[in-house]
Protein backbone atom coordinates (compact mmCIF):
# COMPACT_ATOMS: atom_id res chain seq x y z
CA UNK A 1 0.00 0.00 0.00
CA UNK A 2 0.94 3.55 -1.16
CA UNK A 3 -0.10 5.91 1.67
CA UNK A 4 0.34 9.68 1.94
CA UNK A 5 0.18 10.94 5.51
CA UNK A 6 -0.95 14.73 5.42
CA UNK A 7 -0.02 16.46 8.66
CA UNK A 8 1.71 19.61 10.32
CA UNK A 9 5.39 19.53 10.91
CA UNK A 10 6.32 22.29 12.94
CA UNK A 11 8.77 21.65 15.12
CA UNK A 12 6.13 23.60 17.83
CA UNK A 13 3.28 21.00 16.99
CA UNK A 14 3.02 17.83 19.07
CA UNK A 15 0.99 16.64 15.91
CA UNK A 16 4.33 16.83 14.30
CA UNK A 17 6.29 14.41 16.65
CA UNK A 18 2.92 12.12 16.52
CA UNK A 19 2.72 11.62 12.87
CA UNK A 20 7.14 11.53 12.31
CA UNK A 21 7.09 8.77 15.08
CA UNK A 22 3.76 6.74 13.53
CA UNK A 23 5.16 7.28 9.90
CA UNK A 24 8.56 5.94 10.98
CA UNK A 25 6.96 2.87 11.79
CA UNK A 26 4.22 2.77 9.05
CA UNK A 27 7.28 2.91 6.26
CA UNK A 28 8.88 -0.60 8.02
CA UNK A 29 5.63 -1.88 6.27
CA UNK A 30 4.36 0.06 3.74
CA UNK A 31 5.80 2.74 1.49
CA UNK A 32 4.72 6.34 3.03
CA UNK A 33 5.45 9.79 1.66
CA UNK A 34 4.76 13.04 3.99
CA UNK A 35 2.86 15.54 3.44
CA UNK A 36 3.23 18.70 5.29
CA UNK A 37 2.59 22.67 4.75
CA UNK A 38 5.68 24.72 4.73
CA UNK A 39 6.37 26.45 7.68
CA UNK A 40 10.32 27.29 8.27
CA UNK A 41 10.45 25.10 11.20
CA UNK A 42 10.10 21.40 10.02
CA UNK A 43 11.01 18.45 12.11
CA UNK A 44 13.49 16.70 10.21
CA UNK A 45 11.74 13.51 8.21
CA UNK A 46 13.04 10.05 8.76
CA UNK A 47 10.66 9.20 5.19
CA UNK A 48 10.33 10.79 1.59
CA UNK A 49 8.15 14.63 2.03
CA UNK A 50 6.89 16.83 -0.08
CA UNK A 51 5.93 20.38 1.22
CA UNK A 52 3.56 23.20 0.02
CA UNK A 53 2.72 26.37 0.63
CA UNK A 54 -0.63 26.32 -0.15
CA UNK A 55 -3.98 23.35 -0.77
CA UNK A 56 -3.92 24.68 -4.21
CA UNK A 57 -0.55 23.30 -5.18
CA UNK A 58 -1.44 20.04 -4.71
CA UNK A 59 -1.24 18.06 -8.03
CA UNK A 60 -4.06 15.44 -8.20
CA UNK A 61 -1.80 13.37 -10.49
CA UNK A 62 0.20 12.61 -7.89
CA UNK A 63 -2.09 12.14 -5.37
CA UNK A 64 -3.56 9.53 -7.48
CA UNK A 65 -0.92 7.50 -7.69
CA UNK A 66 -1.63 6.90 -3.61
CA UNK A 67 -3.31 3.86 -2.29
CA UNK A 68 -4.28 5.80 0.70
CA UNK A 69 -4.72 9.77 1.82
CA UNK A 70 -4.84 10.50 5.18
CA UNK A 71 -5.25 13.75 6.93
CA UNK A 72 -4.26 14.51 10.46
CA UNK A 73 -6.90 17.61 11.52
CA UNK A 74 -6.64 19.46 14.75
CA UNK A 75 -8.27 22.50 16.01
CA UNK A 76 -5.60 25.02 15.42
CA UNK A 77 -6.06 26.86 12.12
CA UNK A 78 -2.74 27.69 11.29
CA UNK A 79 -1.02 24.10 11.58
CA UNK A 80 -4.19 23.01 9.92
CA UNK A 81 -6.04 24.96 7.24
CA UNK A 82 -4.49 23.43 3.90
CA UNK A 83 -4.21 20.31 5.55
CA UNK A 84 -8.05 20.83 5.54
CA UNK A 85 -8.45 22.21 2.12
CA UNK A 86 -6.74 19.30 0.61
CA UNK A 87 -9.44 16.89 2.19
CA UNK A 88 -12.45 19.11 1.12
CA UNK A 89 -10.86 18.46 -2.83
CA UNK A 90 -9.25 14.83 -2.16
CA UNK A 91 -11.16 12.73 0.02
CA UNK A 92 -9.87 10.08 2.23
CA UNK A 93 -9.05 8.83 5.84
CA UNK A 94 -9.24 11.64 8.16
CA UNK A 95 -7.49 11.13 12.23
CA UNK A 96 -9.28 13.48 14.26
CA UNK A 97 -6.81 15.01 17.30
CA UNK A 98 -9.71 17.10 19.02
CA UNK A 99 -13.11 16.28 19.55
CA UNK A 100 -14.11 20.36 19.64
CA UNK A 101 -13.17 21.93 16.42
CA UNK A 102 -15.15 24.53 16.63
CA UNK A 103 -12.41 26.80 17.53
CA UNK A 104 -10.59 25.84 13.65
CA UNK A 105 -14.21 26.42 11.95
CA UNK A 106 -15.01 30.04 13.71
CA UNK A 107 -11.05 30.90 12.46
CA UNK A 108 -12.09 29.34 8.94
CA UNK A 109 -14.83 30.83 8.14
CA UNK A 110 -14.85 34.09 9.92
CA UNK A 111 -11.17 35.03 9.43
CA UNK A 112 -9.44 33.44 7.00
CA UNK A 113 -12.58 33.23 4.41
CA UNK A 114 -14.56 36.19 5.65
CA UNK A 115 -17.86 34.59 4.99
CA UNK A 116 -19.85 35.15 7.86
CA UNK A 117 -22.81 33.60 6.50
CA UNK A 118 -20.73 30.15 5.90
CA UNK A 119 -20.62 30.04 9.96
CA UNK A 120 -24.40 30.36 10.21
CA UNK A 121 -24.67 27.64 7.49
CA UNK A 122 -22.40 24.93 9.03
CA UNK A 123 -23.85 25.84 12.52
CA UNK A 124 -27.30 24.90 10.79
CA UNK A 125 -26.33 22.08 9.44
CA UNK A 126 -25.34 20.02 12.39
CA UNK A 127 -26.89 22.29 15.26
CA UNK A 128 -30.19 23.29 13.22
CA UNK A 129 -32.47 26.32 14.24
CA UNK A 130 -30.91 26.84 17.32
CA UNK A 131 -27.12 26.41 16.10
CA UNK A 132 -28.43 29.13 13.38
CA UNK A 133 -29.87 31.49 15.50
CA UNK A 134 -26.62 31.26 18.04
CA UNK A 135 -24.27 31.93 15.37
CA UNK A 136 -26.43 35.09 14.36
CA UNK A 137 -26.27 36.33 17.84
CA UNK A 138 -22.27 36.22 17.96
CA UNK A 139 -22.35 37.77 14.43
CA UNK A 140 -24.74 40.70 15.49
CA UNK A 141 -22.33 41.03 18.73
CA UNK A 142 -25.15 40.09 21.12
CA UNK A 143 -23.04 37.19 22.82
CA UNK A 144 -19.85 36.32 23.38
CA UNK A 145 -18.04 33.71 20.69
CA UNK A 146 -19.03 29.96 21.88
CA UNK A 147 -15.49 29.09 21.36
CA UNK A 148 -14.98 31.28 24.20
CA UNK A 149 -16.96 29.37 26.96
CA UNK A 150 -17.91 26.02 28.17
CA UNK A 151 -20.78 25.89 25.71
CA UNK A 152 -18.51 25.07 22.95
CA UNK A 153 -18.72 21.55 23.86
CA UNK A 154 -22.55 21.55 22.86
CA UNK A 155 -21.31 22.83 19.14
CA UNK A 156 -17.78 20.62 18.18
CA UNK A 157 -18.02 20.92 14.55
CA UNK A 158 -16.07 17.74 14.44
CA UNK A 159 -18.60 16.52 12.25
CA UNK A 160 -17.76 19.18 9.05
CA UNK A 161 -13.94 17.91 9.34
CA UNK A 162 -15.25 14.00 8.82
CA UNK A 163 -17.84 14.56 6.34
CA UNK A 164 -17.11 12.62 3.14
CA UNK A 165 -14.31 10.86 4.57
CA UNK A 166 -13.22 7.54 3.95
CA UNK A 167 -12.49 6.15 7.16
CA UNK A 168 -12.01 8.27 10.66
CA UNK A 169 -9.62 7.14 13.16
CA UNK A 170 -10.18 8.86 17.06
CA UNK A 171 -7.62 8.21 20.16
CA UNK A 172 -10.60 7.83 22.53
CA UNK A 173 -13.99 5.69 23.07
CA UNK A 174 -16.03 8.56 23.62
CA UNK A 175 -15.22 10.33 20.58
CA UNK A 176 -15.24 6.86 19.04
CA UNK A 177 -18.62 6.84 20.07
CA UNK A 178 -19.77 10.92 18.50
CA UNK A 179 -18.28 10.00 15.63
CA UNK A 180 -20.26 6.58 14.49
CA UNK A 181 -23.20 8.70 15.24
CA UNK A 182 -22.99 11.15 12.79
CA UNK A 183 -21.00 9.24 9.93
CA UNK A 184 -21.48 6.35 8.00
CA UNK A 185 -17.75 5.45 7.30
CA UNK A 186 -15.59 2.82 9.10
CA UNK A 187 -14.31 4.79 12.78
CA UNK A 188 -11.84 3.40 14.69
CA UNK A 189 -10.22 3.70 18.26
CA UNK A 190 -6.48 3.38 18.27
CA UNK A 191 -4.59 4.59 21.59
CA UNK A 192 -2.15 7.78 21.16
CA UNK A 193 1.35 6.92 20.55
CA UNK A 194 4.11 9.30 22.54
CA UNK A 195 7.44 9.34 22.93
CA UNK A 196 9.67 10.89 25.31
CA UNK A 197 11.86 13.68 23.63
CA UNK A 198 15.78 12.82 24.37
CA UNK A 199 17.91 15.63 25.91
CA UNK A 200 20.89 16.20 26.17
CA UNK A 201 20.99 17.33 29.92
CA UNK A 202 18.52 18.10 32.59
CA UNK A 203 18.40 21.39 34.59
CA UNK A 204 18.88 20.82 38.41
CA UNK A 205 16.16 21.78 40.15
CA UNK A 206 18.35 24.49 42.35
CA UNK A 207 18.58 25.99 38.19
CA UNK A 208 14.95 26.16 37.96
CA UNK A 209 14.40 28.02 41.68
CA UNK A 210 12.88 24.96 42.68
CA UNK A 211 13.77 23.85 46.75
CA UNK A 212 15.14 20.82 47.44
CA UNK A 213 12.91 20.63 50.35
CA UNK A 214 9.68 21.29 48.65
CA UNK A 215 7.21 19.17 46.11
CA UNK A 216 7.03 20.38 43.09
CA UNK A 217 3.65 20.38 41.31
CA UNK A 218 3.31 21.49 37.24
CA UNK A 219 0.45 22.36 35.06
CA UNK A 220 1.72 22.61 31.85
CA UNK A 221 0.44 24.04 28.26
CA UNK A 222 -1.79 26.83 26.94
CA UNK A 223 -3.42 28.13 29.88
CA UNK A 224 -7.24 27.80 28.60
CA UNK A 225 -9.76 28.29 30.84
CA UNK A 226 -10.74 24.18 30.96
CA UNK A 227 -7.31 23.75 32.04
CA UNK A 228 -9.22 24.72 35.54
CA UNK A 229 -6.12 26.69 36.79
CA UNK A 230 -8.10 28.82 39.16
CA UNK A 231 -9.80 26.29 40.97
CA UNK A 232 -6.30 24.44 41.43
CA UNK A 233 -5.33 28.57 43.18
CA UNK A 234 -8.75 28.48 45.17
CA UNK A 235 -7.88 24.92 46.70
CA UNK A 236 -4.39 25.66 47.36
CA UNK A 237 -5.77 28.79 48.96
CA UNK A 238 -7.97 26.85 51.16
CA UNK A 239 -5.29 24.13 52.24
CA UNK A 240 -2.96 26.85 53.31
CA UNK A 241 -1.47 24.36 55.51
CA UNK A 242 -0.02 22.06 52.42
CA UNK A 243 1.59 25.99 51.23
CA UNK A 244 4.91 25.28 53.06
CA UNK A 245 5.30 22.11 51.51
CA UNK A 246 4.89 22.85 47.57
CA UNK A 247 5.93 25.46 45.04
CA UNK A 248 3.30 25.19 41.52
CA UNK A 249 4.38 26.10 38.29
CA UNK A 250 2.14 26.66 35.60
CA UNK A 251 3.83 26.55 32.61
CA UNK A 252 2.30 27.80 29.21
CA UNK A 253 1.72 30.69 27.66
CA UNK A 254 -1.57 32.82 28.52
CA UNK A 255 -3.32 35.83 27.15
CA UNK A 256 -3.16 38.80 29.16
CA UNK A 257 -7.07 38.86 30.38
CA UNK A 258 -6.40 35.31 31.87
CA UNK A 259 -3.06 36.32 33.00
CA UNK A 260 -4.64 39.66 35.01
CA UNK A 261 -7.24 37.16 36.26
CA UNK A 262 -4.81 34.39 37.70
CA UNK A 263 -2.53 37.41 39.36
CA UNK A 264 -5.39 38.45 40.86
CA UNK A 265 -6.34 35.38 42.82
CA UNK A 266 -2.77 34.62 43.77
CA UNK A 267 -2.87 37.82 45.00
CA UNK A 268 -5.63 37.93 46.85
CA UNK A 269 -4.75 34.63 48.76
CA UNK A 270 -1.73 35.25 49.51
CA UNK A 271 -0.04 32.90 47.14
CA UNK A 272 2.35 34.54 45.07
CA UNK A 273 5.73 32.92 47.23
CA UNK A 274 4.02 29.25 46.44
CA UNK A 275 2.43 29.40 42.55
CA UNK A 276 4.69 30.88 39.41
CA UNK A 277 3.09 32.00 36.39
CA UNK A 278 6.17 30.58 34.10
CA UNK A 279 4.18 31.76 30.32
CA UNK A 280 6.25 30.24 28.03
CA UNK A 281 8.61 27.98 28.45
CA UNK A 282 11.31 26.81 26.29
CA UNK A 283 12.06 22.93 25.49
CA UNK A 284 14.87 22.33 27.81
CA UNK A 285 13.69 23.66 31.17
CA UNK A 286 9.89 22.55 29.90
CA UNK A 287 11.96 18.78 29.83
CA UNK A 288 13.16 19.77 33.41
CA UNK A 289 10.13 20.77 35.12
CA UNK A 290 8.85 17.01 33.54
CA UNK A 291 11.61 15.39 35.13
CA UNK A 292 11.54 17.06 38.90
CA UNK A 293 7.54 17.16 39.05
CA UNK A 294 6.44 15.38 42.14
CA UNK A 295 2.56 16.04 40.74
CA UNK A 296 0.89 17.03 37.51
CA UNK A 297 -2.56 18.31 37.52
CA UNK A 298 -3.93 18.07 33.95
CA UNK A 299 -7.35 19.05 34.56
CA UNK A 300 -10.08 19.46 31.44
CA UNK A 301 -13.75 20.85 31.50
CA UNK A 302 -15.00 20.39 28.69
CA UNK A 303 -12.80 18.17 27.42
CA UNK A 304 -12.16 19.52 24.19
CA UNK A 305 -9.25 17.17 22.87
CA UNK A 306 -10.15 13.87 21.33
CA UNK A 307 -6.75 12.44 23.83
CA UNK A 308 -3.83 14.40 25.16
CA UNK A 309 -0.15 13.71 24.54
CA UNK A 310 0.91 16.20 27.45
CA UNK A 311 -1.03 13.45 29.76
CA UNK A 312 0.60 10.26 28.16
CA UNK A 313 4.10 12.63 28.22
CA UNK A 314 3.42 13.02 32.38
CA UNK A 315 2.68 9.11 32.89
CA UNK A 316 5.31 8.14 31.06
CA UNK A 317 7.72 10.34 32.77
CA UNK A 318 6.32 8.05 35.78
CA UNK A 319 4.09 10.99 37.39
CA UNK A 320 1.43 10.73 39.64
CA UNK A 321 -1.08 13.19 37.79
CA UNK A 322 -4.73 14.35 38.51
CA UNK A 323 -7.28 14.37 36.33
CA UNK A 324 -10.81 15.21 36.09
CA UNK A 325 -13.26 12.20 35.31
CA UNK A 326 -14.35 13.15 31.58
CA UNK A 327 -13.68 12.10 28.01
CA UNK A 328 -10.68 10.68 27.33
CA UNK A 329 -9.47 10.82 30.75
CA UNK A 330 -12.41 8.85 32.16
CA UNK A 331 -10.93 5.93 29.92
CA UNK A 332 -8.03 5.08 32.01
CA UNK A 333 -7.35 2.74 34.68
CA UNK A 334 -8.49 4.10 38.00
CA UNK A 335 -5.41 3.30 39.34
CA UNK A 336 -3.27 5.23 36.78
CA UNK A 337 -4.39 8.63 37.50
CA UNK A 338 -6.22 10.47 40.49
CA UNK A 339 -9.93 11.59 38.98
CA UNK A 340 -11.58 14.38 40.20
CA UNK A 341 -15.47 14.76 39.40
CA UNK A 342 -16.55 17.78 37.76
CA UNK A 343 -19.98 18.28 40.22
CA UNK A 344 -17.43 17.93 42.93
CA UNK A 345 -14.32 19.88 41.70
CA UNK A 346 -13.27 21.62 45.02
CA UNK A 347 -14.02 18.92 47.62
CA UNK A 348 -11.91 16.11 45.39
CA UNK A 349 -9.40 18.07 44.40
CA UNK A 350 -8.45 19.02 47.70
CA UNK A 351 -8.49 15.36 48.78
CA UNK A 352 -6.76 14.07 45.98
CA UNK A 353 -3.74 17.38 46.50
CA UNK A 354 -3.42 16.08 50.21
CA UNK A 355 -3.43 12.72 49.56
CA UNK A 356 -0.38 13.14 46.69
CA UNK A 357 1.32 16.07 49.21
CA UNK A 358 1.55 14.31 52.54
CA UNK A 359 1.87 10.58 51.17
CA UNK A 360 5.09 10.06 48.80
CA UNK A 361 4.48 5.86 48.31
CA UNK A 362 1.02 6.92 46.93
CA UNK A 363 3.05 9.65 44.40
CA UNK A 364 5.51 6.59 43.65
CA UNK A 365 2.67 4.11 43.05
CA UNK A 366 0.35 6.04 40.85
CA UNK A 367 3.51 7.47 38.68
CA UNK A 368 4.59 3.50 38.57
CA UNK A 369 1.32 2.14 37.37
CA UNK A 370 0.90 5.37 35.12
CA UNK A 371 4.16 4.52 33.45
CA UNK A 372 3.84 0.74 32.96
CA UNK A 373 -0.04 1.79 31.64
CA UNK A 374 1.61 3.92 29.14
CA UNK A 375 4.69 2.02 27.89
CA UNK A 376 2.07 -0.65 27.23
CA UNK A 377 -0.50 1.21 25.12
CA UNK A 378 0.58 4.54 24.05
CA UNK A 379 3.06 2.98 21.31
CA UNK A 380 3.84 4.32 17.44
CA UNK A 381 4.54 0.43 16.42
CA UNK A 382 1.20 -0.72 18.00
CA UNK A 383 -0.64 2.21 16.36
CA UNK A 384 1.14 1.65 13.41
CA UNK A 385 0.23 -1.99 12.82
CA UNK A 386 -3.23 -1.56 14.06
CA UNK A 387 -3.69 1.36 11.45
CA UNK A 388 -2.34 -0.97 8.46
CA UNK A 389 -5.03 -3.04 9.69
CA UNK A 390 -7.86 -0.48 9.77
CA UNK A 391 -6.86 1.43 6.49
CA UNK A 392 -7.63 -2.02 4.48
CA UNK A 393 -11.00 -2.03 6.48
CA UNK A 394 -11.20 1.31 5.03
CA UNK A 395 -10.06 0.56 1.81
CA UNK A 396 -13.33 -2.19 1.26
CA UNK A 397 -15.32 0.02 2.34
CA UNK A 398 -14.75 2.99 0.08
CA UNK A 399 -17.43 1.13 -2.95
CA UNK A 400 -20.20 1.61 -0.45
CA UNK A 401 -19.69 4.85 0.57
CA UNK A 402 -19.25 6.16 -2.95
CA UNK A 403 -22.08 4.50 -4.35
CA UNK A 404 -24.23 5.84 -0.79
CA UNK A 405 -22.41 9.71 -2.01
CA UNK A 406 -24.11 8.75 -5.45
CA UNK A 407 -27.42 7.34 -4.48
CA UNK A 408 -28.08 10.77 -2.09
CA UNK A 409 -27.80 12.66 -4.58
CA UNK A 410 -29.52 11.51 -7.25
CA UNK A 411 -32.54 11.38 -4.04
CA UNK A 412 -31.72 14.65 -3.38
CA UNK A 413 -32.40 15.87 -6.52
CA UNK A 414 -35.99 14.01 -6.82
CA UNK A 415 -36.80 15.44 -3.84
CA UNK A 416 -36.47 12.73 -1.25
CA UNK A 417 -36.24 13.54 2.43
CA UNK A 418 -34.68 11.38 5.32
CA UNK A 419 -37.96 10.11 6.95
CA UNK A 420 -39.53 8.64 3.80
CA UNK A 421 -39.81 4.86 3.56
CA UNK A 422 -37.53 4.80 0.15
CA UNK A 423 -34.53 5.41 2.24
CA UNK A 424 -34.28 2.59 4.11
CA UNK A 425 -35.47 0.24 1.55
CA UNK A 426 -32.32 1.48 -0.30
CA UNK A 427 -30.05 1.28 2.78
CA UNK A 428 -30.79 -2.46 3.14
CA UNK A 429 -30.52 -3.25 -0.94
CA UNK A 430 -27.09 -1.30 -0.56
CA UNK A 431 -26.26 -3.23 1.91
CA UNK A 432 -27.55 -6.73 0.54
CA UNK A 433 -25.29 -5.95 -2.16
CA UNK A 434 -22.12 -5.17 -0.20
CA UNK A 435 -22.41 -6.97 2.69
CA UNK A 436 -22.72 -10.35 1.98
CA UNK A 437 -22.16 -12.84 4.52
CA UNK A 438 -23.90 -13.36 8.32
CA UNK A 439 -21.84 -10.58 10.13
CA UNK A 440 -22.31 -7.26 7.49
CA UNK A 441 -20.30 -4.59 8.24
CA UNK A 442 -21.83 -1.67 10.36
CA UNK A 443 -19.29 1.12 10.00
CA UNK A 444 -17.96 0.37 13.46
CA UNK A 445 -14.63 0.14 13.92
Amino acid sequence: MRIAWFTPYSSKSAIARFSAAVVRDLARQETVDLWYPRTGDALAAEVHSVSFREASEVDPEKLAAYDLLVYNLGNHLPFHREIYEVSRRFPGLCVMHDFVMHHFFAAYYLEHLRRPQAYVAVMKRFAGARGAAVAAEILAGRRPGVWETDEVIRYPLFEEAVRGAHGIVTHSEFFRRQVEAVSPAPVARLYLPYELRPVKSVLSRQELGVPESKLLMITIGHVNPNKRVPSVLQALAANRDLLERIVYVVAGPCEPNRLAELEAIISRHGLEGVVRLAGYVEEEPLQAYLRHADVCINLRFPAIEGASASLVEEMLHGKAVIVTDTGFYSELPDDCVMKIRQEHEQEDLTSALRRLVTDAGLREAVGSRAREFAEQHFRADHYAREFLKFAWDVRSARPLLELADRVAGELKCMGVTAEMQIVDTISRECEQLFCAGPEPWTGSG
